[in-house]
């Protein structure tokens, strides 16, 4: 009788594990991807969003001077212009969008791969 009730114990743990699992490599898989969001306001391009005690602004920053070249893209820093980061809800920085002409955007949180941003560059057509 013993052994029943440790077999019908298992069987439940063993589904939230596996669920657990589950839901995990789903969030680890969304956070690989741009999220998509509305960035009207915003002119066409590639924009950075940063702070001024930014550790991993300077990477970004320079990341996208060496792929974009320095004028690829915009800078918008949070002491400067406090509003974009309000109306796009922008609470970490770095984070860099990709706007298209109809105001939509790709957000990227952090470090976003020199792929990304050559497919970006492409996006938004830079010229």
């Amino acid at each position: 009788m013993f052994e029943n009730e440790a077999l019908g114990l298992l069987v439940p743990l063993v589904v939230l594990v596996a669920a657990s699992a589950v839901a995990l490599l789903a969030n680890l898989v969304d956070r690989r991807r741009p999220k998509r969001r509305t960035m009207n306001g915003l002119e066409p391009g590639i924009v950075l969003f940063t702070s001024q005690k930014c550790p991993g602004c300077d990477p970004v920053r320079d990341l996208l001077t060496e792929v974009l070249g320095p004028k690829g893209f915009r800078e918008i820093k949070w002491t400067e212009e406090p509003q974009p980061f309000q109306t796009h809800k922008i609470d970490r920085v770095p984070t860099t969008a990709a706007v298209d002409s109809e105001g939509v955007g790709r957000v990227w949180e952090g470090m976003p791969s020199v792929r990304l941003l050559q497919k970006w560059k492409s996006f938004v057509y830079l010229g």
